[in-house]
């Protein structure tokens, strides 16, 4: 088997995703010899890898063979519970994150632009809301697809644009994946002290170098007191960077770590497109990925409104506005 540096090439393919908030996606191969028919994803990996599938004739009712780029909606939500009496009256699930991100598959690109979690918005048939209110409306009115229907409806109102797919993160397939890896190293620059009852959250971070398990990884992530949504993005992507060195390092973690990314994106893909993803990730090198966050300005202590002029040239220097023309010529 080939390898590079005493890992295998493998390792290199399936770790391609590592950039975005699809970033804790790290799919860790190891020695395939004797696993192969373990994981799902490594099996479809292996299969894509011998026909030379393409990711767009994987996703091609995604991409209705027009284009060469999936668009995608990551959500990483909270969990309120709400209780009256002894039971839980409803189940409120607010957007913690919203990335929309695209994956170029011809110019072997990963574009991501993030919006704020305090920007207010105002979608049709509602007030306005901080945007990241939409998911938890959309599910105490309907349910999980009713609240990914509403989040992706807030983004189209602050982007003009519509992702193929929404993909709602799992808090604890994410735990459970840096359990498995045995942790992760990284550098608390403050004190973090939080609780949330009623979200489940506990924050009990000490400042320095540490090791941090699921649970603090979460509380790491998450932390906002404090702190603006710019600094919590900041803290994410530099967590996701470590959670990946860790699995190169960790390359011959079991398996179970790798069919972990499917739980993660709440099973908005299949094995098979897991891999395409993870193998079309191999060719995008760090120069042609790129992060930024949508431009605002704050209107009172605690909520934003989005910066419309620096918005239309950012997306239009992201190469993101094609689409977005192309909705609204049909409105």
């Amino acid at each position: 088997m080939a390898t590079n540096g005493g890992k295998p090439v493998w390792l290199k393919a399936l770790s391609g995703l590592a950039y975005l908030g699809l970033l804790a996606v790290t799919l860790t191969a190891g020695s395939l010899l004797g696993w192969m028919g373990r994981s799902e994803v490594m099996s479809e990996a292996l299969r894509i890898q011998a026909t030379g599938e393409p990711p767009q004739k994987v996703f091609v009712k995604d991409l209705a063979g027009t284009r060469d780029y999936l668009d995608l909606l990551i959500l990483g939500c909270d969990e309120d519970l709400v209780y009256g009496g002894i039971g839980v009256l409803r189940h409120k699930s607010r957007s913690d994150m919203m990335m929309y991100a695209r994956m170029d598959f011809s110019r072997n690109r990963i574009d991501a632009i993030s919006i704020p979690r305090d920007t207010l918005v105002q979608v049709k048939g509602y007030r306005t809301h901080k945007i990241n209110a939409y998911h938890a409306i959309g599910y105490n009115e309907g349910g999980a697809e009713r609240a990914k229907e509403l989040a992706s409806l807030a983004t189209e109102k602050v982007l003009g644009l519509r992702a193929d797919r929404v993909v709602v993160l799992d808090f604890t397939a994410f735990e459970r994946m840096v359990d498995l890896l045995g942790g992760v190293e990284v550098y608390v620059e403050k004190d973090m002290k939080y609780t949330d009852e009623a979200g489940g959250l506990y924050i009990d971070l000490k400042q320095g170098r540490q090791v941090l398990d699921g649970d603090q990884a979460m509380g790491y992530v998450r932390f906002r007191q404090s702190d603006s949504d710019f600094s919590r993005q900041r803290r994410q992507k530099e967590f996701m960077m470590a959670l990946r060195k860790r699995a190169l390092l960790q390359w011959q973690v079991s398996p179970e770590v790798i069919d972990q990314s499917l739980e993660l994106m709440g099973r908005a893909f299949t094995p098979r497109e897991i891999a395409s993803l993870a193998l079309f990730g191999q060719k995008v090198g760090s120069e042609n990925v790129r992060m930024e966050m949508v431009p605002v300005v704050e209107v009172r202590r605690g909520t934003l409104r989005v910066d419309q002029d620096k918005l239309e040239r950012k997306l239009k220097d992201m190469r993101l506005d094609d689409r977005r023309a192309e909705r609204f010529a049909t409105r």
